[in-house]
C-alpha cells in the first residue's frame, strides 16, 4: 500500500470517527436521575427537625421538589457533583452565626449511584454553595 493510499485510508477513518454519534454518552443521559434529597439542623442527619424532598430529572422532571427545574438544571450543568455546585468566586453575603445543617443527596444519576452529604455553618450557606438543590 502506498503512502498516499494509506493517507487517504487514515482520513476517511478518522472522519469517521468524527461523525459517529457518541452512543454512550447518549446512553448515559437517557438513564434515569431520581434523588433523595435531605436537609436537618444539627451536624447528624439524626436531627429532630429535617425535611426531605424528591426529585427527579430524567426521564421527565418532577418529584416533590418545590424548585425541580432549576434544581435539576443545577445538577445537569454539575454532572450529578453537588461538589461543583458553587459557581461563585466571591463567598456569598451569609451571617457568620453558627447554627449547623447537615444535608444529603441519595440515588441514582444518569443510571449511576449517588450518596453524599455534608454539614454547613448555616442555612445560608447551604444555600449559596448547592444553588437551587436544597432550596426547600
Amino acid at each position: 500500500m502506498s503512502c498516499t493510499n494509506r493517507i487517504v485510508v487514515f482520513s476517511i477513518s478518522a472522519a469517521v470517527l468524527l461523525v459517529s454519534p457518541p452512543t454512550v454518552a447518549a446512553a448515559a443521559d437517557d438513564a434515569p436521575s431520581v434523588l433523595a434529597l435531605t436537609v436537618g439542623r444539627g451536624v447528624s442527619i439524626a436531627a429532630a427537625e429535617r425535611r426531605a424532598v424528591t426529585l427527579t430529572c430524567a426521564p421527565s422532571i418532577g418529584g416533590t421538589h418545590p424548585n425541580a427545574v432549576d434544581a435539576c438544571r443545577a445538577l445537569t450543568d454539575a454532572d450529578g457533583n453537588i461538589r461543583a455546585l458553587a459557581a461563585f468566586t466571591v463567598p456569598p453575603r451569609c451571617p457568620q452565626n453558627f447554627d449547623p445543617v447537615y444535608a444529603t443527596i441519595d440515588g441514582v444519576w444518569r443510571g449511576a449511584p449517588v450518596s453524599d452529604h455534608g454539614v454547613f455553618s448555616n442555612m445560608c450557606v447551604l444555600q449559596a454553595t448547592t444553588v437551587a438543590v436544597f432550596n426547600f
